[in-house]
């Protein structure tokens, strides 16, 4: 027979139910409602192994990030929900059949999804509660679980630093504009782990002026917390600022499109128009500069295409590389990593990188 715990946060913290359910290792769901939402957490002997807020269907909050995230349309989601209507099959099942989102990044965005819940949960002061023992089902049990007692010791710590973060790093609304290079950031933290920054400088590219903090998050994939850890230290190294409503009106005259859209198309997509790209180059170059008959160039047309289509695909294949791996490629061959080509470059030259700013040139080489 299924145990049952049950109270009010007010009379019985968040905390001391999780370190209760942590040191008995107990296996079930914890149920917390208030603040006008319900979240479940899920745990195996003691441990978490998902968090999620409570949807009309199983998994919904795991979709509507996917879609924030930008891994899925918000079209395709809803044809995939309507799969799961009148079904007892999960999110995740059906993703794995489609093969619309990779089994690596469901389990990426299903542990983004555990983690903020946790924190967010971490900070209600009111609600009820109620743990009930019983068997998980097997196919969620793919995260590392996470021990009750160490959430609840890394959590409190990380509650206790939100209330210093700048407030505008904490607004979901807010619009960012940089005011800075992200080289002061990263000499500013010279100790910091190559993926730390480079999860730094991902979130940082993102600020455009235009993206809400909301939705820079969303797309960086960084945990609400860490986001605003970053947010607040750009601020104060003054790389980044918080625009007013009328510097934000100004930034927006009409319908702009965000600059770094292209970024979030998936790899495979990217890489895939390219040889479109190719055609349009040779028709244009072929209507454009139409030899003479009696020309030596005459046979050149293609030649020259090619060499314009293997600089459009060393440049485009790198931006591809930044958005896939969270930072520029140091040398060309790190492109192969992606599935491309090697870069064709001539007999006697390569193409070769070089850092600008923020960002890389890609040169091609000498003729």
């Amino acid at each position: 027979m299924p145990v049952a715990l049950h109270g009010n946060l007010r009379d019985f913290g968040i905390g001391e139910v999780f370190q209760l359910i942590g040191q008995q290792q107990k296996t079930g769901l914890l149920a917390v409602e208030g603040r006008g939402e319900r979240l479940r957490i899920a745990f195996d002997r003691g441990s978490v192994v998902w968090a999620e807020t409570v949807g009309p269907y199983e998994q919904a909050a795991l979709g509507d990030r996917l879609v924030r995230v930008g891994l899925l349309s918000p079209e395709r989601l809803a044809g995939l929900e309507a799969e799961l209507t009148g079904s007892d099959r999960e999110l995740t099942e059906v993703l794995a059949e489609s093969g619309d989102v990779s089994p690596e990044a469901v389990q990426e965005v299903t542990d983004l999804v555990t983690t903020d819940t946790i924190f967010s949960l971490l900070r209600w002061r009111a609600g009820s509660f109620r743990f009930t023992s019983q068997a998980l089902a097997p196919d969620r049990l793919l995260g590392t679980p996470l021990p009750a007692e160490q959430i609840l010791m890394d959590g409190l710590r990380m509650v206790d630093e939100w209330r210093t973060f700048e407030e505008a790093a904490t607004q979901e609304t807010t619009v960012f504009k940089r005011s800075g290079r992200f080289e002061l950031f990263r000499d500013a933290h010279r100790g910091e782990a190559p993926e730390r920054l480079a999860a730094a400088e991902r979130l940082f590219l993102l600020i455009d002026g235009r993206l809400p903090l909301r939705r820079a998050v969303d797309l960086s994939r960084l945990p609400a917390f860490e986001a605003a850890r970053l947010l607040s230290r750009f601020l104060q190294l003054g790389v980044i600022q918080a625009l007013d409503p009328e510097q934000l009106a100004r930034a927006r005259p009409g319908t702009a499109t965000p600059r770094l859209g292209v970024g979030f198309l998936e790899v495979g997509q990217l890489l895939g128009w390219l040889p479109l790209a190719a055609l349009a180059l040779v028709a244009w170059l072929a209507s454009s500069q139409v030899p003479e008959p009696h020309s030596a160039l005459g046979g050149d047309v293609v030649a020259r295409a090619d060499a314009a289509f293997e600089t459009l695909r060393a440049r485009q294949t790198t931006l591809a590389y930044r958005y896939a791996r969270g930072r520029w490629p140091s040398e060309p061959a790190d492109l192969e990593d992606l599935g491309a080509p090697p870069l064709a470059g001539t007999e006697s030259a390569s193409y070769y990188f070089r850092r600008h700013g923020d960002g890389v040139l890609v040169l091609s080489p000498a003729p």
